[in-house]
């Protein structure tokens, strides 16, 4: 049997003392490369340690010395007992090279390290964070899918909360995002009944404006996404990640489902 799953709550600098407060382990997105190549860290609150070390923004990529910046890594999880360190980063072509020499630095320096999915090929020692969320087909299958190209150990997903409505027929995999008063405006307006996609993992709801033309809204709530924790779970997934500035609160209601 491989390890249990792992929740994590993903927060930046202005959420970070919040989040804390729930009690979860928390990634931490308060660092940056900022020009010159250095780690810089917004200020965070004395109660931040544990966890995962995220750097969010790297203006200063082309300036690193990827060894002398992994081992500044390194000292910052001892110092705040972080497990390892999160490059929220999306590389463009000229940083690629050194983002993939930080990767190989932070391996040899044994200091664990994840990347989102455009980064998988530069860390190949790295777990890799992908977002969880489909429209159509099967929520199960993505995961079947995901294990299959990386292997559970190696994966983070990113729970993402989904709150789209869809025109049917739809030739969108996206559909128009929803915030929070919309969404609710849309239930009252029509008395819509939800309800739950076993497949698709989430909830949804249909209605039909008056000129005729068809909608399906699909959603997330805290029992979907313990829904989602759970089939993280039984796969063996090596962690799943939650936003906190999505989920807010209801975070521990859903780590408590792994």
């Amino acid at each position: 049997m491989g390890e249990k799953t792992r929740g994590f709550l993903v927060a930046a600098a202005r959420d970070a003392a919040a989040a804390a407060r729930i009690g979860a382990p928390c990634v931490r997105l308060c660092y940056r490369i900022a020009e010159g190549g250095t780690l810089q860290r917004a200020q965070v609150p004395f109660s931040g340690r544990g966890g995962l070390l995220g750097v969010y923004e790297a203006p200063g990529l082309a300036d690193v010395r990827p060894e002398k910046l992994a081992r500044d890594l390194q000292a910052e999880c001892t110092r705040r007992s972080c497990a390892g360190v999160v490059l929220d980063l999306e590389p463009n072509e000229g940083a690629r090279a050194k983002l993939e020499e930080l990767c190989a630095a932070l391996t040899r320096l044994r200091v664990s390290h994840c990347v989102p999915e455009s980064m998988a090929a530069l860390a190949p020692e790295g777990r890799v964070v992908v977002p969880a969320a489909v429209s159509g087909g099967s929520f199960d299958e993505l995961l079947g899918d995901l294990c299959g190209k990386y292997g559970a150990p190696r994966l983070c997903l990113d729970l993402v909360r989904t709150c789209s409505d869809f025109s049917m027929p739809s030739y969108s995999p996206d559909g128009q995002p929803l915030t929070y008063e919309a969404f609710r405006t849309l239930q009252e307006t029509y008395r819509a009944q939800s309800f739950f996609s076993p497949e698709l993992c989430a909830k949804y709801f249909t209605y039909r404006k008056d000129n005729g033309s068809a909608h399906f809204v699909l959603f997330d709530d805290a029992d979907t996404a313990a829904a989602k924790l759970r089939a993280a779970s039984r796969r063996e997934i090596g962690a799943v990640f939650l936003l906190y500035s999505e989920w807010g609160a209801s975070a521990k209601e859903i780590l408590a489902a792994l």
